[in-house]
């Protein structure tokens, strides 16, 4: 099986498992609404465990992908939660409501990112509260005061439950027809994961580890059933013959078409010729501007070859570059060109 090389609306049924290993690297609040909660789940076959729901994992890695697509300069101006723009790469990833965004498109996009509940690797022990007050800063102490500043008695304890540090949590995050491009910006957004759950200014800092990748046709992996005992599949790695390119643009090399037995040092002088890179290999907006393999015009000699070096140099542009221009054709003509 491979990953799809364009995406689609309607589903290919290709499904990409990411699972991912969380080490708290310090204590984490881990809670629902209440400040004097930590989640935990008691299972029938675990015991108690400390859980992460997915919709925590999700909201933080939507956010570290959108950090990084302003960064690349792309569509600037979305933002969750009513603010979503629908029509770039985050929006495609993770779904939207078209409706109650801020442009009010009439459609939707579902999410393409699923996951399941983190759990923890042992089962729950003691839970230590902190317990702290606020220092008022003007007078130097914790005591509640009236408006003219007249103590009126001893401040109030803010009790607050953690996750330990060094606690353990797996989980299993899915990708719905995958394409490279998609596969390159999960993949780098889940490394740059460093923390979670709330108040994650001060607390909440995590190692987050990759364990393996499984393309398959259906959701098999479960970290519920691993670590039930339960027989899950091996892991069968991402498809060796399929590139996946980098996250920002870089400059293409002669040796990337030896595959292919092109002699590359002429090609270059071709595509620069063409005006589809500049002389330190890096593309141009000619190249940007192609939405069909067709309308790419190359010497004769490498007509044959011209998919496979369209999909090379698609590539050098960057993984959000390329997805959001795919996503906006796509969104083109979801919405009949308009």
């Amino acid at each position: 099986m491979k990953l799809l090389s364009e995406p689609t609306l309607l589903s290919k049924g290709v499904y990409l498992q990411i699972p991912v290993k969380i080490t708290l690297l310090d204590e984490a609040i881990i809670r629902s609404n209440e400040p004097e909660e930590v989640l935990t789940f008691k299972y029938k076959d675990l015991g108690n465990r400390f859980i992460i729901p997915f919709r925590k994992i999700k909201g933080k890695l939507r956010r570290l992908v959108l950090e990084k697509q302003r960064g690349f300069g792309i569509e600037e101006q979305c933002a969750l939660k009513d603010d979503l723009c629908m029509k770039c790469p985050t929006c495609f990833l993770f779904g939207g409501t078209g409706e109650t965004s801020s442009v009010g498109v009439p459609y939707n996009i579902l999410s393409r990112v699923y996951g399941e509940t983190f759990i923890s690797e042992s089962e729950v022990k003691d839970i230590t509260p902190y317990t702290a007050n606020a220092i008022n800063e003007k007078h130097q102490d914790t005591l509640s005061r009236d408006k003219t500043g007249k103590p009126t008695g001893s401040g109030a304890l803010m009790s607050i439950l953690t996750v330990p540090k060094e606690t353990i949590f797996r989980g299993v995050i899915t990708l719905k027809d995958p394409t490279p491009e998609m596969v390159s910006i999960l993949v780098e957004n889940i490394n740059r994961l460093s923390r979670i759950g709330a108040r994650s200014v001060e607390w909440g800092r995590v190692q987050t580890e990759i364990e393996g990748y499984y393309l398959s046709d259906r959701e098999a992996l479960s970290v519920y059933l691993k670590l039930s005992g339960k027989p899950q599949p091996s892991f069968n790695g991402l498809p060796t013959d399929q590139k996946i390119p980098q996250i920002d643009k870089y400059s293409v090399a002669e040796d990337e078409f030896l595959a292919s037995k092109l002699d590359g040092k002429a090609l270059l002088k071709d595509l620069n010729k063409k005006g589809y890179i500049d002389g330190k290999g890096d593309v141009l907006d000619k190249f940007k501007e192609i939405d069909d393999i067709s309308k790419m015009e190359l010497d004769t000699s490498f007509e044959k070859a011209k998919k496979e070096i369209y999909h090379i140099l698609r590539q050098h542009q960057g993984a959000y570059k390329m997805l959001d221009k795919q996503v906006k054709i796509l969104i083109k003509s979801l919405t009949g060109g308009n």
